[in-house]
């Protein structure tokens, strides 16, 4: 009888064990390290090969979408000398979200430029409601062509 009162008493305390993580798994699951939401992101150019910053930081604001879609819009260009910045986005490994976004350069007569293709990896930070990020940058000219690559560096924030 003893033995049976043991195995029920374990048994209800594992059974309250499972509720408690489990509540806080899906907590953990559906509230942090995910990427949708409004970021506001401090962005450095950087050296490709050295990591050397190579200009003063720039605010960017990033709206990632339900579905993996995004847009951009930043500071790092006057706003009539470009467009904002539209794109996708995936988190296939819920820590180290991807995602890339395209936008129009002008000229200072309103003619065409060229594009930038932005592709980041970023890793999130321990609360989920920070990332940082390192992207590659194709700065293109109006007919397409490639004109160089530019490497960037950044830390970005969960707007509240």
């Amino acid at each position: 009888m003893k033995n049976k009162m043991t195995q029920i008493v374990v048994g209800i305390f594992l059974g309250f064990l499972m509720l408690i993580v489990g509540g806080q798994t899906r907590v953990f699951g559906q509230q942090a390290f995910k990427l949708v939401g409004v970021w506001q992101a401090v962005v450095t150019q950087r050296n490709c090969q050295t990591g050397d910053p190579t200009g003063p930081a720039f605010q960017s604001l990033f709206t990632f979408n339900e579905g993996g879609t995004m847009a951009e819009d930043s500071a790092g260009f006057p706003p009539p000398l470009r467009g904002s910045g539209h794109g996708i986005w995936s988190a296939n490994n819920m820590f180290h979200p991807t995602y890339a976004y395209t936008f129009f350069r002008f000229n200072a007569d309103g003619t065409l430029a060229g594009s930038n293709i932005s592709r980041h990896n970023a890793t999130f930070g321990l609360s989920g409601n920070d990332f940082t990020a390192n992207a590659t940058v194709e700065v293109r000219a109006a007919n397409g062509n490639l004109i160089t690559t530019v490497c960037l560096a950044l830390t970005a924030a969960r707007f509240q």
